[in-house]
């Protein structure tokens, strides 16, 4: 269920730069968590690697570029990301930091759901549905640390995040301890003596983004779920203002601001996304927390 290969390289070099690297090799390993409770999946081998450089940390601007890939055979998964970690320390009492990350993926069986209705005797009996997900992600982490005196700090982080997921196939497990599936054709929903049906297809999508599978070809629907497509944007961010207005008692001033929005659409637009971002709905909490030193 579990085992892999790694090798790792490190290195300082002679300007004070860092450079950090590895790669690992997973073999076929059985996956117990897959079916959600059924029966065990192949988890096929694959690789991973990434590769950091990180610049001299004495100096005022410090960059750290990243990238990482992971890449599975049968096509059971390929993912890059790309990141990028800035920083700037201009004096001794603050220090900025930005994260920006990039990633693009790809799921060869994502686990979707199960059903008992229409039973499949390979499978004890329930019929287990996956997707195939193609997935960009993109975030900026943004830190701030600010120490005005000895008794007077303020903190700040923020995380916009945009992230999309398109579901582009839908397949049933056709194997205990394999990684096999048959894989549904995309069709148009209609209904027939007021039953649910996919013309041209084994699956489809009606007008309120509900999915039917025709599991045995009949004509008729015997399995659907809401469409897994989706689109979430968020925003989390907080500050924390520090005030030690007399030894050992600390005032202490939080603000927290949440904002998000999701909807199934599945690809990803920048400009649509942030957009959706800024009109959604936020809740912002104030708290203040005070500490008093009693002395004895």
């Amino acid at each position: 269920t579990s085992g892999s290969y790694s090798l790792n390289a490190n290195a300082q070099l002679l300007n004070y730069w860092r450079l950090e690297s590895n790669i690992t090799f997973e073999p076929d390993r059985m996956d117990r968590s897959a079916t959600r409770g059924g029966p065990l999946m192949l988890s096929p081998a694959g690789f991973n690697g990434r590769l950091s450089l990180d610049s001299d940390s004495r100096r005022l601007i410090t960059i750290g570029p990243n990238v990482s890939f992971e890449q599975g055979s049968q096509d059971s998964e390929s993912r890059f990301s790309a990141s990028m970690d800035v920083g700037i320390r201009p004096s001794s009492w603050l220090d900025l930091r930005v994260s920006p990350n990039w990633s693009r993926s790809w799921t060869g069986a994502q686990y979707v759901g199960s059903t008992g209705d229409l039973p499949f005797a390979p499978t004890y009996g329930r019929r287990y549905v996956f997707g195939e997900l193609e997935r960009t992600e993109l975030s900026l982490q943004t830190r701030m640390n600010a120490a005005f005196s000895p008794t007077l700090s303020l903190q700040l982080f923020v995380q916009p995040l945009l992230s999309s997921g398109d579901y582009t196939t839908y397949k049933q497990f056709l194997a205990p301890g394999s990684y096999t599936f048959e894989r549904f054709s995309e069709g148009t929903h209609t209904r027939v003596n007021d039953v649910d049906a996919c013309q041209g297809g084994r699956t489809c999508v009606d007008a309120e983004n509900q999915r039917y599978i025709d599991f045995d070809g009949n004509g008729a629907a015997d399995y659907s779920f809401g469409d897994r497509d989706f689109n979430a944007r968020s925003l989390r961010g907080n500050a924390v203002l520090r005030w030690e207005y007399s030894l050992g008692s600390t005032l202490f001033l939080v603000w927290q601001r949440r904002q998000a929005n999701e909807s199934p659409v599945g690809d990803f637009q920048f400009r649509r996304d942030v957009d959706a971002l800024l009109r959604a709905p936020a809740e912002n909490v104030f708290m203040v927390k005070l500490r008093y030193w009693v002395g004895l």
